[in-house]
């Protein structure tokens, strides 16, 4: 993995008290302090997250901007860019439809859609949300993106690409599909797509700050979007109209909304079975597994939970929902940049905060060492050395190295061996022990994780100098 550094200005965040939580005082503080350093050290604008256990929020706060000019800050009802959750936002309609006897997960997808283009009628629906479709990414050229569309037919015919293999063949991640997705939801429900996710999806959960976004009728309490550009921070003056892929990435939401919608995962608005084989990863021809179900990723953190979860990357918007089914437990987080952030390991980390655990470590404490870091990345391995130093629940980890480690705040979980580092790449999962010197690794891992990411090589090792 290559890692690009940048260096970017501090900006100053308004603290807010926060909207609730039902997670011990200790836990609490700790959320935000991460939370607020995170966003000292990336300089990115604001954050919004929140937190649900068995159907309730049990955490939920702003942090920093939503609209850094006016000085407006970010809350927990500030609407975002959910940019490709909406992806899964859309395969929980179709779970609900699934559950509802109205579609057939397998059946061709001309049954729903008529007017479908004769090349892509025998695609499955199975197929379109798990990404093996062979459907390209995006349509071709750029006219697409200069109208609002009016419907998901006039959103289904700019689609005009040949399949690039053979259904099932490859995995290909493609927001196209989910055009045709929401044409199935229309024929399958009888009722216009739109008109479907608000009166069988967003009012039964309880969604009410989930809608398409248009960038010509823009609502109250919306968020400003913003990018880096040469180490600074600048705000998104043009902004691409998504209606054109409504259903893969043109919703708009809070993290609230998002948390909210784990609920249809628990009660009865998804069948269990269905929930089954919807977090169930899809198959190649060839026996390869994608570790990709009904659109939902299915990955681990670094604790050994199994996680289903969806990120999102667009103009102005990097997100990430993450589901831990075992536990009911839900994380969602949404900032209002463009931004490299591995958004997925920050929410398994705030998860790892909220969960009952011993606050206990192995005597990595009181302490301030010399160290040997070795960097792996895809231009070989560089050692470089440094300094580590903990004092109570926090330390640095500083090192002679102009990368990202220069400098970084590291501060404990509450469980052995666990803390996070606050990079400019966002918190990333640092392991340390002491047996009987130093040692520790830092991890960078994404999504779509086979195993726990621990049981893979670390982007940097840590031993004590002797």
């Amino acid at each position: 993995m290559k890692i690009q550094i940048v260096i970017i200005a501090l900006l100053v965040f308004p603290y807010k008290k926060r909207l609730l939580t039902q997670v011990s005082t200790l836990d609490s503080l700790l959320i935000e302090t991460l939370a607020s350093e995170f966003l000292l050290k990336t300089g990115l604008p604001g954050l919004s997250l929140a937190i649900g256990k068995d159907e309730e929020i049990i955490y939920a706060h702003g942090f920093g901007y939503a609209d850094i000019e006016k000085k407006i800050p970010m809350t927990t009802s500030t609407k975002l860019r959910t940019a490709s959750v909406a992806k899964v936002i859309t395969a929980t309609a179709i779970g609900r439809l699934v559950t509802e006897g109205k579609l057939d997960l397998d059946a061709p997808i001309k049954n729903y859609v008529p007017y479908v283009k004769p090349m892509y009628a025998n695609l499955s629906t199975r197929q379109l949300a798990g990404h093996t479709s062979g459907l390209s990414h995006r349509p071709s050229g750029n006219g697409y993106k200069k109208k609002q569309y009016k419907s998901v037919q006039e959103s289904v015919e700019i689609i005009n690409t040949p399949l690039l293999f053979q259904p099932d063949s490859e995995y290909k991640y493609s927001t196209n599909g989910f055009n045709l997705l929401a044409a199935v939801i229309e024929g399958a429900s009888g009722k216009s797509y739109q008109e479907y996710m608000k009166e069988e999806m967003f009012e039964p959960l309880n969604m009410e700050n989930t809608y398409p976004e248009n960038i010509n009728a823009a609502k109250e309490g919306e968020a400003q979007l913003y990018y880096l550009k040469n180490k600074v921070l600048k705000k998104e003056k043009r902004l691409v109209n998504g209606s054109y892929k409504l259903a893969g990435a043109g919703y708009r939401s809070t993290s609230i909304d998002l948390v909210k919608m784990m609920n249809a995962y628990s009660n009865d608005l998804i069948s269990s079975g269905v929930r089954t084989d919807m977090f169930s990863s899809h198959q190649l021809n060839n026996g390869e597994k994608t570790n990709v179900g009904v659109a939902w990723r299915l990955s681990y953190d670094p604790f050994g939970n199994k996680t289903i979860e969806h990120a999102g990357s667009w103009q102005g918007a990097r997100t990430v929902i993450v589901y831990f089914p075992e536990e009911k437990l839900s994380v969602a987080l949404m900032i209002n940049a463009t931004c490299q952030i591995f958004i997925e390991e920050m929410a398994h980390l705030f998860a790892q905060l909220v969960r009952k655990k011993p606050q206990t470590r192995t005597s990595v404490e009181h302490l301030n060492e010399e160290v040997q870091l070795v960097f792996r990345s895809t231009d070989g391995e560089q050692q470089f050395k440094g300094n580590l130093s903990l004092e109570g629940t926090q330390g640095v980890l500083k090192a002679d190295s102009d990368g990202f480690l220069k400098s970084n705040k590291i501060f404990f979980l509450g469980s052995k061996d666990d803390y996070a580092a606050v990079t400019a790449y966002g918190l990333l999962y640092l392991n340390l022990r002491k047996k009987p010197s130093l040692i520790g690794d830092l991890y960078v891992y994404a999504t779509q994780n086979k195993c726990n990411p621990k049981e893979k090589p670390s982007l940097v090792s840590i031993n004590a100098l002797e």
